[in-house]
């Protein structure tokens, strides 16, 4: 009985245990981001029915010199390694989507400054993803100790 509390007792820490479920998605929840971009060229979270396109020139220099060519909307990916440098960064309350690698100074200032993160549809699928864990966290903590 005392190792069943024990197990059940970790859950009164909600934050921590919802940052470690969070944690343990990081994962999925950066491929939600990247998806959003590549699939749906969605680059302002805060708009995504704003689906931008490249500038002529841009457009012209990407099918040449890009790794990833596509060009039907901005994707934010052309060499691959700002997608590749997306992580997450846990803080005590919430977490962010990060990049470690940014094609220039100020990037993410401006017109892509929302494009790291959730929309609101993934946000809702995250929140399922994160009640299904907890649920059988806490189910395994009781029935397994």
């Amino acid at each position: 009985m005392k190792k069943k509390l024990a197990a059940i007792k970790k859950y009164s820490n909600m934050t921590s245990v919802l940052n470690r479920i969070i944690k343990d998605n990081e994962p999925e929840i950066i491929a939600m981001n990247r998806d959003q971009m590549w699939e749906d060229g969605i680059v302002d979270v805060n708009n995504p029915s704003a689906i931008l396109e490249y500038a002529p020139s841009t457009l012209r220099s990407k099918k040449k010199r890009a790794r990833y060519k596509r060009t039907d909307h901005i994707t934010l990916k052309w060499s691959g390694d700002f997608h590749k440098g997306m992580k997450l960064k846990m803080e005590p309350e919430q977490f962010t989507i990060i990049s470690t690698k940014l094609p220039y100074q100020g990037f993410m200032d401006g017109r892509f400054g929302n494009a790291l993160g959730l929309t609101n549809e993934n946000k809702e699928e995250l929140r399922k993803l994160i009640k299904s864990d907890l649920i059988l966290g806490f189910k395994n903590a009781v029935q397994n100790t």
